[in-house]
């Protein structure tokens, strides 16, 4: 597919979408790779338009650069966030409770902490990046190691095989430790995160780098 045709694909899907205001982010794209920018006016509507983007036909890769840029309205003091964060918190039955330590600055939320799964990890930054006033998260929640190397890397491989989005052959899985590597090929960008997730979500995975590259 050719940049200007990408191009015009992305502006639709971000106009399409019902939690984004596409009016203030812009599109650039080269040799298949997007570039959003622009501004929107909360950190949950950035990453709505970033998912958005992830399904688009023809991409191969993603460069999110969209600045936050709060309403007055929804401006809150950093003490009021993180109250209510540790709420939020306190009351999801999928986080382990006294585990995660919160500090705001500025808007800015930084997570730190240890959990047994991946899962936890995204659960938390998915139930604080929709609270009013957060313009960023940065996540530095660890995933605590519980199983042997190569326990991991059969765990990935049968998750892989069990997507229908994904050809499983034409991905590699490698642990050293409970560090997964994955490597090879998929057809779409969307299904390079659905592989990322499926890697994510065997028991005992630390770390999950990606060096997948999309061929359609």
């Amino acid at each position: 597919m050719d940049d200007l045709t990408l191009e015009r694909l992305v502006r639709e899907e971000l106009e399409w979408a019902p939690h984004v205001d596409a009016a203030n982010i812009t599109v650039h794209v080269r040799d298949g790779i997007v570039t959003l920018g622009g501004f929107v006016a909360s950190y949950a509507e950035k990453k709505a338009a970033e998912r958005a983007v992830w399904h688009v036909r023809g991409l191969l890769g993603l460069a999110q650069e969209i600045e936050v840029r709060l309403r007055e309205a929804t401006r809150h003091s950093d003490e009021d966030i993180a109250h209510r964060i540790a709420s939020v918190l306190r009351w999801d039955a999928m986080i382990p409770e006294g585990r995660i330590q919160v500090t705001v600055e500025r808007g800015v939320v930084k997570l730190i902490g240890e959990v047994d799964w991946q899962y936890q990890k995204q659960e938390v930054e998915q139930r604080v990046q929709h609270l009013a006033g957060v313009a960023a998260i940065d996540n530095q929640i660890l995933v605590r190691p519980t199983h042997a190397a190569s326990e991991i890397a059969a765990a990935v491989n049968r998750a892989l095989a069990r997507h229908a989005e994904l050809d499983a052959s034409r991905i590699n899985v490698t642990a050293d430790g409970t560090t997964v590597t994955l490597s090879g090929a998929v057809r779409s960008f969307a299904a390079r995160h659905i592989a990322e997730n499926a890697a994510w979500s065997a028991p005992g995975v630390a770390l999950v780098k990606d060096q997948l590259r999309v061929v359609p």
